[in-house]
């Protein structure tokens, strides 16, 4: 039994001079993480682009498939071409070329048979294009594949997904992945809860007949917008919610567009063919909620949920993430044209790591997740050392309270060193998704990047990492008795550093950074420890703090009341808290920090105390990872801790 973890996706695109994209790669890639997934639902699409006035639509039927060609002819569709690709539970999975007058006439057409086939579920078109075909079923990928036979395709552009079943059935193919509308396929992982708003937007555009999964009305909405003349990329910041407070979207397509906005936790990977050229589309809510990897090569733009997709198809590859509420944007005429993250971060993401090693006592490659642990093991040595590391998730779950030391050699996949006791991991690469969770000793070193909620709930030990840091790093730690955690990072992190921390000493150093070497919310919430930023970090991302508006309104009401005087209005409100007294202050706590604690911050050069215990950790750091991180403590530190007044 397979334990599930949420959806799986990955998109690639190739480059005008790379080859076409082989569809055996794509099956391996999103196989492996067919543990994301489960038995009830895969799919793949692949798009080849194509001119011509000739479109290929499928649809599932749950009666005689020459019926499906009769009602497509009586919407005024030319059937010339159609053949059954597979059946399941009586289910026909059946394709069709068709000829159209134009575009506007397929819309309608399959706009009606849809709203005529789905009421009584005998049936559903779920892909329409001129260079897209749909493959997708119940069963895990490889099921899927062999099926369709999707191995002996070759694409321009491919999306591939593994299904964990959230709000709707999987008894059926009609809701697995990738869903299609009109030269636009999606794969999604998370649930959309503005999936109420994006369906009504859409019926007010006359569309109807939906099946009822959030990710079907994400096709349906990037369709729709980009009919409206809106380009790609102003879909994608629709789509991806930025906070008013960036003023990321006009007024008027804030206000037009206001429902077609999405919220909730999500991944999407979008495909879509304008006619003249491919896009491939990544966007990430803004609480990044859910994991996605970009990489770029020589050849081709990849989008996965976990490194180790990336890394089957190229080890080459330059990977990154995608910033909290952002989105990337690769043609294939026109090559990247949104990053989703600051140029300047992402040449400061780690190189690709380090697969192989001399005298090595396990070769990975042919071992499975659930089995390495036991592999490590078994060799009966105290020190071990793993290469070809690609993926493999929970290492180190089963091993003693202690004594172990084992040198990982690759890409490491989610929950490493999880409720780890005084063993030491260190890792020639990169770690995945929620590693170091709730450790209580011991020791791990990363001298590449890791990912997303690093040290979750970490009360003993050290977690030293040589890269970046991604989301919701050093959340909920805490210390007891003579247990103090640290966690020391050598780049930069994202957003909700330390947030909820009660204990521990987090240290963000930033030695490959000029900017900023955090994202927002730092410490949100945080009762107790202490945060270290070297150099000066922008008050307005410390705290999950009210926006400049609110604190202007705020400042404004004083003033007439009396209580301010001589005020800068373009305060942040952490920097106004430490100027306001009495009943003043009182009166802005209450309106601003009744559910969420918003800390205090200094900066200044450490003092002598505070110089004192993180001496030793950082020369530990130095030793470990090679640097000269040590130097660094006598520069100037902002210092977040919790406030303290009442």
């Amino acid at each position: 039994m397979i334990s599930p973890s949420g959806c799986g996706v990955f998109g690639v695109l190739r480059k005008p001079h790379a080859p076409k994209i082989q569809g055996d790669s794509v099956v391996r890639s999103i196989d492996a993480v067919s543990y994301r997934g489960s038995d009830k639902g895969a799919g793949f699409a692949v798009f080849n682009l194509e001119e011509g006035n000739y479109y290929y639509l499928k649809a599932f039927f749950l009666d005689d498939p020459g019926k499906m060609r009769i009602a497509m002819e009586s919407q005024g569709l030319q059937v010339i071409e159609e053949s059954i690709e597979a059946e399941d539970r009586g289910v026909c999975s059946c394709s069709y070329k068709v000829s159209i007058g134009n575009i506007a006439q397929l819309r309608k057409a399959v706009r009606n048979l849809n709203e005529m086939l789905w009421p009584e579920r005998k049936g559903r078109i779920y892909s329409m294009g001129k260079s897209l075909q749909v493959f997708k079923g119940v069963g895990y990928p490889k099921d899927i594949a062999k099926i369709y036979d999707v191995n002996k395709y070759e694409g321009d552009m491919w999306l591939a997904h593994t299904r964990q079943p959230t709000n709707s059935p999987g008894s059926y193919p009609y809701w697995s992945h990738p869903f299609s509308s009109f030269d636009v396929a999606i794969v999604h992982n998370g649930d959309v809860s503005s999936f109420g708003a994006n369906l009504e937007f859409l019926q007010s555009r006359g569309w109807g007949g939906f099946v009822g999964t959030d990710s079907e009305v994400m096709a349906f909405l990037f369709e729709e917008l980009i009919s409206e003349g809106l380009t790609v990329e102003e879909v994608a910041k629709i789509l991806v919610n930025p906070s008013r407070r960036t003023s990321a979207i006009s007024p008027h397509h804030d206000y037009l567009y206001r429902n077609a906005r999405l919220d909730g936790p999500f991944t999407a990977v979008i495909g879509y063919d304008s006619g003249d050229d491919l896009y491939l589309v990544g966007l990430a809510d803004r609480s990044k909620f859910r994991p996605v990897l970009i990489g770029e090569d020589d050849y081709y733009y990849y989008i996965a949920s976990e490194e180790s997709q990336i890394r089957l198809m190229s080890r080459e590859a330059r990977v990154w993430t995608l910033s909290p509420g952002s989105y990337f944007i690769a043609s294939l005429r026109k090559g990247i044209l949104s990053h989703g993250r600051e140029l300047e971060e992402i040449r400061n993401f780690s190189p690709p790591p380090t697969f192989v090693s001399p005298n090595y006592d396990i070769d990975a490659t042919a071992i499975g997740y659930k089995d390495l642990d036991k592999e490590i093991l078994r060799t009966g040595k105290k020190e071990v050392k793993v290469v070809n590391v690609l993926g493999h998730r929970f290492i180190g779950i089963k091993f003693p309270r202690g004594g172990l030391k084992v040198r990982l050699y690759g890409v490491v996949g989610n929950a490493m060193a999880n409720l780890n006791e005084n063993n030491e991991f260190y890792v020639y690469g990169n770690v995945a998704d929620d590693c170091c969770d709730t450790m209580h000793g011991g020791k791990v070193v990363i001298t590449g990047d890791a990912r997303d909620v690093l040290a979750q709930t970490l009360q003993g030990g050290k977690v030293f990492v040589g890269g970046n840091a991604g989301n919701r790093v050093g959340i909920q730690m805490r210390e007891y008795a003579n247990k103090r955690p640290y966690l020391v990072i050598g780049g930069r992190v994202d957003d909700y550093l330390g947030e909820y921390m009660a204990g521990g000493v987090i240290m963000v150093l930033g030695m490959r950074e000029k900017g900023e070497k955090t994202g927002n919310f730092v410490g949100t919430g945080m009762v107790g420890g202490k945060i270290y930023v070297r150099g000066r970090v922008d008050p307005g991302r410390i705290g999950m703090q009210p926006n400049r508006l609110e604190v202007m309104r705020l400042l404004k009401a004083l003033a007439m009341e009396g209580y301010v005087h001589d005020v800068d209005y373009n305060m942040s409100y952490i920097d106004v808290m430490k100027k306001l007294e009495g009943e003043a202050k009182k009166y802005a706590k209450r309106l601003f920090e009744e559910k969420v604690g918003i800390p205090t911050y200094e900066y200044r050069e450490l003092s002598d105390s505070e110089f004192k215990e993180v001496e030793p950790i950082i020369r530990e750091y130095d030793q470990d990872l090679g640097t000269r991180a040590t130097e660094l403590l006598s520069e100037k530190f902002t210092v977040i801790y919790p406030s303290k007044e009442k």
